[in-house]
């Protein structure tokens, strides 16, 4: 068994990437994809669902009250992620794709994992668990991996998520980045811990401008970009332009909502713009139909380090949108106790490192950064410089410094927030 990242076939790098690309499918698009891949839900049931207004702990649930993590676990534990989003190679007796991560675990454990990169989009995934939860039942996840945002706050505020004993995850208190302790949409993580995490700023390609795109202003002047040549990925905007306006989106109301719509509309009435995207952006930008766009920093990043592109990603002058992906257990998980020790375990830093060398996203633990240099140290020629450039790449290993001028989003917790929302931001990307 081997799992270097140099293990990845030829032909399979495309697949690659549009698979870290759709990992974030419109992770924030819930009305164009709530009802068009949930089967017999109804948009309004997931709208409903979504809402925050509910009192905790009113749905089922499998609280930590309930949940004796020192029990012994169960021998099967069934992991649903994102496509793509863990370390893989291949089985050198079989030919079979593993995933070496978590053939440890089973090797130190006795504990098998039902892997499944079953999730396209966190309301289609939220919308498919959505009939098991509301009937208190097994959703056959024993872990799944969530951003935050509507859909977890809807699984965190109705009970429908198990709470973790804190005394139970020493690799987590060890090793996790402060940024992954303790977040605002989850205090003391109660519920979650980061899988992975990136930003969203902007992507440029350094031979379709005029000189360094820095600024989100930059983004409407023709003499830098060009004209129809700028991507804006919808669901992140309204939070990227409030940051580089100065705005503090956790504490924003509708006065703040309007003036970052304002904006927008600007940059619309500049004629740089192509096109309002989701995950379709890197489709254009890869193809040089875009000079620059609002990005995701792993998307842009891998194409940098990976196979050498003259792209750059840039946080802009007045700061990057956080988001954090993290497991959660389902209530009445069938493994609870299993899915915690795994959870935990992705945190020993070696283990980690398996993960990020593959995925090329910001890990939750720091301790990678040297391990990556040392393993560039122990390798040769391109490969070797790949992973230097990974393990020096400040994106990926962010200080206070960058994360400071990289808060989360607006974390919309009412009906009548999410209605004001949605009433200025979805006209100016429909018209």
């Amino acid at each position: 068994m081997t799992h270097d990242r140099k293990d990845v076939d030829p032909g399979f790098s495309a697949s690659l990437m549009r698979g870290m690309t759709q990992r974030r499918v419109s992770r924030r698009d819930l009305i164009k994809y709530g009802g068009a891949t949930v089967g017999t839900l109804s948009l309004a049931s997931i709208l409903a669902a979504c809402g925050g207004d509910t009192a905790p702990g009113s749905g089922g649930q499998t609280s930590g009250a309930t949940v004796d993590f020192s029990a012994p676990p169960g021998d099967t534990i069934n992991f649903a992620n994102w496509p793509l989003y863990i370390d893989s190679a291949k089985d050198p007796d079989t030919g079979e794709r593993i995933h070496p991560s978590l053939v440890s675990f089973t090797e130190e454990t006795g504990i098998a994992v039902n892997y499944n990169d079953e999730i396209q989009a966190n309301a289609s995934f939220f919308g498919e668990l959505l009939p098991q939860l509301q009937a208190e039942q097994d959703t056959g996840r024993d872990i799944i991996v969530i951003t935050n945002g509507r859909e977890f706050t809807a699984l965190t505020v109705n009970g429908w998520v198990t709470e973790l004993d804190p005394s139970m995850r020493p690799n987590f208190d060890a090793n996790a980045a402060s940024w992954a302790k303790d977040p605002d949409y989850d205090p003391g993580n109660k519920y979650s811990m980061a899988w992975q995490s990136g930003l969203t700023g902007i992507g440029y390609l350094t031979e379709k401008v005029s000189r360094p795109v820095t600024t989100m202003d930059d983004l409407m002047n023709p003499d830098i970009v060009g004209t129809s040549s700028v991507g804006m990925i919808t669901g992140d905007m309204p939070d990227l332009v409030m940051i580089n306006l100065g705005i503090d989106p956790a504490s924003s109301g509708p006065a703040e909502w309007q003036e970052a719509a304002d904006w927008i509309q600007m940059l619309k009435d500049s004629g740089t713009l192509r096109k309002f995207y989701d995950q379709g952006y890197i489709d254009d930008f890869t193809a040089g139909n875009l000079a620059a766009s609002m990005a995701w920093s792993g998307d842009v990043l891998y194409y940098k380090i990976w196979e050498n592109k003259p792209y750059e990603w840039v946080v802009p002058d007045g700061g990057a949108l956080l988001w954090i992906d993290n497991m959660m257990i389902p209530a009445n998980s069938a493994n609870p106790q299993g899915a915690y020790q795994l959870m935990d375990y992705v945190y020993l830093p070696e283990i980690a490192q398996m993960i990020t060398e593959w995925v090329a996203y910001m890990s939750p633990v720091p301790a990678v950064q040297d391990l990556i240099a040392q393993h560039a140290t122990e390798e040769s020629g391109e490969y070797a410089a790949d992973l230097a450039d990974m393990a020096e790449n400040p994106l990926l290993w962010p200080d206070d410094a960058l994360l400071a001028q990289t808060p989360f989003g607006r974390n919309l917790t009412t009906d009548e927030e999410r209605e004001e929302w949605d009433a200025i931001f979805v006209p100016i990307s429909e018209t």
